[in-house]
């Protein structure tokens, strides 16, 4: 079980950080879970936590900002996309590919999808994450992994990892369907409250920010 420390007030996430999109799975077994990749320019497999453990580990401070209004920079652990593509034996292609996501679901409420442009996701070094801050992934926050792509808002990062799939096709996701969201997720100029530092900024163009 793993066991969240308090944090100070300061640093205290909103309660929305403790949604999970299709509801958390009770428990994930790691030694029968596993990453399926698959789609255009795929050698099709299924990776274990062993096989994703081989690639080179990356540790990364990043900011994460949530579409609805608030963000928080941490150290994110795990490993880069590209290199669990190559894994998989992709052949490299981006022009015209996006990269669907799908996680474990459950039996409730099913699996949560979510698609993301496979180019700049790659740019942008989009990592698979199963640490913050030095400590393992809670459930609520995705373990045992979580797509991260730091130029957009979260809802287009899907928790509890099960499948990658490279395809053409650019789908709307469930919380574009639910709420309106656009479909491409990407982070927009606006105000925001920063969680690390307990005071709000106007973030001045759209991405991934870097310069707070």
């Amino acid at each position: 079980m793993t066991t969240v420390q308090p944090r100070s007030k300061r640093g205290r996430k909103p309660s929305s950080l403790r949604y999970y999109q299709d509801g958390p799975p009770d428990r994930v077994d790691v030694e029968t879970w596993r990453l399926a990749v698959s789609g255009v320019g795929i050698t099709s497999g299924e990776f274990s936590v062993s096989d994703i453990r081989s690639l080179p580990r990356v540790e990364e401070n990043r900011r994460y900002v949530c579409v609805c209004n608030w963000s928080t920079r941490e150290n994110w652990g795990g490993y880069l996309l590209s290199d669990v593509l190559r894994l998989a034996g992709w052949t490299g292609r981006t022009e015209g590919c996006y990269l669907r996501q799908t996680s474990i679901g459950t039996p409730a409420k099913g699996v949560y999808e979510s698609t993301i442009p496979l180019g700049p996701a790659l740019s942008r070094r989009c990592l698979l994450v199963d640490s913050i801050d030095g400590r393992p992934l809670p459930m609520e926050r995705g373990y045992p992994l979580r797509l991260l792509d730091f130029g957009l808002y979260g809802y287009k990062s899907v928790k509890g990892l099960a499948r990658l799939e490279i395809t053409p096709v650019f789908e709307r996701g469930e919380w574009e369907i639910r709420a309106g969201y656009t479909v491409d997720g990407e982070i927009s100029p606006k105000r925001y409250r920063f969680c690390d530092t307990g005071t709000h900024h106007f973030i001045e163009s759209s991405g991934e920010v870097t310069d707070i």
